[in-house]
């Protein structure tokens, strides 16, 4: 039995259809910014660290900020697409901002802003991760 032209062109056709819808994107991100702010435990006014991963740059960093002039590091605790538990410290002082290395592939998607106490527990701000409503 031979097949014919057109019925070899539509299968093709839906071949190519297929392998198209099935194929995951070249990279992604999370779908929307993850922030986390460290503030002072009786003044909320009071910005101590600051952790940040934008989707307008594709999630593919993170960045903290020291936001206090106290001569303590800070640091952000973030997880990525497929890399769990990763660290990010700035010891650089008020005002400075420390980034990490950009993957759009391995994306961010979760942040913790911290500070780093000696001789007492650090502390840390909430959580972020895309889809927790925050």
């Amino acid at each position: 039995m031979q097949i014919t032209r057109t019925a070899k062109k539509a299968a093709m056709a839906v071949a190519l259809l297929g392998a198209v819808a099935g194929a995951s994107p070249a990279y992604a991100d999370a779908g929307e910014d993850v922030t986390s702010r460290l503030n002072h435990h009786t003044n909320p006014d009071i910005h101590i660290s600051y952790a940040y991963s934008w989707q307008s740059s594709g999630n593919k960093n993170v960045a903290v900020r020291d936001e206090r002039a106290d001569g303590n590091p800070v640091y952000s605790e973030f997880d990525r697409k497929n890399t769990k538990g990763l660290r990010l410290w700035n010891t650089k002082g008020q005002g400075e901002t420390t980034y990490s290395d950009s993957s759009t592939s391995n994306y961010v998607v979760k942040v913790t802003a911290c500070v780093q106490f000696d001789g007492t527990p650090d502390k840390c701000g909430p959580d972020d991760r895309p889809g927790d409503g925050r």
